[in-house]
């Protein structure tokens, strides 16, 4: 897990180093203070995630929000150069305070979970907060955010409500997508020179009600905010997507009302906006646990492991190709999926913790938990993207 990574040049420059300025006691503003956490790993003298902790636990909501007001900029500059910015301390202990947190950070638009195109049943809890994947067995591989929709959020916040109970598990897995990419363009760079030019096409199976059972569980209704098929087609048909109803995976027949549709043409690679590096901006990897999922669609969740069992390579041939509908090789996915368990770090979250992540440059999957339910409760807020493009062009989403 911990070994060396090479090639990984920085996003900008890394001077002073996160260790010089935990040495001499660096603050950001008041509040702040940079400091250092088991889950960091440096690679190449990048440090993920930084990490500012709260020099006044005691300090009011109030104060917080003013000082994300005033230290936004440079809360930014950080996000951009490392991918994910721990806070750690601060006295955010509900849902209502990570709102107010959330909603400190002036001009971020939030993503609601009823605007959103997430797979997953979500609940929303505050103002722009919601819970995380509802399903058993959702989250489980490493994913960008929504990154297999026309519509997805630029960054993510996850706030920690509840710890999981030592020894039950539970972290947060963070990857760094750039290092992903380069390590499968030095392996496979055919694969990697498909997604750069052909980009990709997902295939979604979805019934009319929710599903809870799933990880990708989110009604066809829920899914494109509708309430019937036609209104679902007219938005599919704005959006360049393909459909048919009453079939699921490998032709099978299903009820009238159960939905298969294929996206527009989507990106596979991407520049993380403020940077210059590319990075392996999809859905690909987590399509591994996708397909094992929607060949159980019409049924109950469970059945099936998503971090131990394997798809058949005709089960991811039935949720994604590239572009030109050139097959997307099972093997390559294992083995992207290898990777990103070598190179993963993980938050071990703490009561109060936020996680903030760039959706673009960290990919992120729920570690295994074994606690009994309700004993780790995480929250998410998503910040939206509001130039969601493809090949340089803009998707339409309504």
């Amino acid at each position: 897990r911990r070994a060396a990574v090479e090639r990984f040049t920085p996003f900008l420059p890394a001077s002073p180093s996160v260790a010089a300025m935990v040495a001499t006691g660096e603050f950001i503003g008041r509040l702040g203070r940079v400091d250092t956490a088991p889950e960091q790993r440096e690679v190449d003298g990048i440090t993920m995630p930084f990490v500012i902790t709260c020099a006044e636990p005691s300090a009011s909501a109030a104060a917080v929000s003013a000082w994300v007001a005033a230290n936004q900029a440079e809360i930014e500059a950080k996000l951009a150069a490392h991918g994910a910015v721990l806070f750690r301390g601060f006295p955010l202990r509900s849902a209502a305070d990570f709102d107010a947190f959330v909603c400190s950070f002036n001009g971020w638009e939030d993503l609601s979970y009823e605007q959103s195109m997430s797979f997953a049943v979500r609940k929303r809890v505050a103002n722009r907060i919601c819970t995380t994947n509802e399903g058993k067995s959702g989250g489980l591989v490493y994913h960008h955010e929504q990154a297999q929709t026309p519509l997805w959020p630029s960054k993510v916040f996850f706030c920690c409500e509840k710890p999981a109970e030592p020894g039950d598990g539970g972290a947060t897995g963070l990857v760094h997508s750039a290092l992903v990419l380069e390590r499968l363009r030095a392996k496979h760079p055919h694969f990697v020179d498909l997604c750069e030019r052909e980009g990709v096409r997902y295939t979604i199976f979805a019934g009319p009600e929710q599903d809870p059972t799933k990880g990708a569980g989110r009604s066809w209704k829920s899914f494109f905010h509708v309430d019937t098929r036609e209104e679902c087609e007219a938005r599919m048909a704005r959006g360049g997507w393909e459909w048919e109803w009453g079939v699921g995976p490998r032709g099978a027949k299903l009820g009238p009302d159960f939905l298969r549709c294929v996206t527009p043409r989507l990106d596979a690679v991407k520049t993380a906006p403020g940077t210059d590096r590319k990075c392996f901006f999809n859905q690909l990897i987590a399509t591994i646990a996708n397909a094992l999922e929607f060949s159980h669609v019409g049924k109950a969740g469970g059945g099936f492991d998503p971090l131990k069992d394997v798809p058949s390579q005709e089960g991811v041939d039935e949720c994604v190709r590239f572009g030109d509908g050139t097959r997307v090789s099972l093997e390559v996915l294992l083995d992207a999926k290898a990777i990103c368990d070598e190179l993963a770090l993980d938050v071990e979250w703490q009561a109060g913790d936020v996680a903030l992540i760039c959706n673009y440059q960290m990919m992120h999957a729920r570690r295994p938990w074994g606690g009994e339910p309700g004993s780790r409760k995480l929250l998410a807020s998503l910040v939206a993207e509001t130039d969601c493009r493809a090949a340089g062009v803009p998707l339409v989403n309504t």
